[in-house]
């Protein structure tokens, strides 16, 4: 009988990650950063604002 290689007999969904994990990860990657680009631009309107009523 052989020793078992985890290397040879584990599988992608053997640790835990399935195809709806990776799904789910990547939408929440793009939600992240486009959640981070509004709140960037909202603080660049904010400052901008601001010097123009320092002037």
């Amino acid at each position: 009988m052989e020793g078992f290689d985890p290397a040879i007999n584990y599988g992608p969904n053997d640790a835990g990650i399935s195809a709806l994990t990776i799904i789910l990860g990547i939408v929440g990657l793009i939600a992240i950063s486009w959640l981070f680009g509004k709140i960037y631009a909202q603080v660049a309107k904010f400052f901008e604002s601001n010097d123009k009523n320092d002037s």
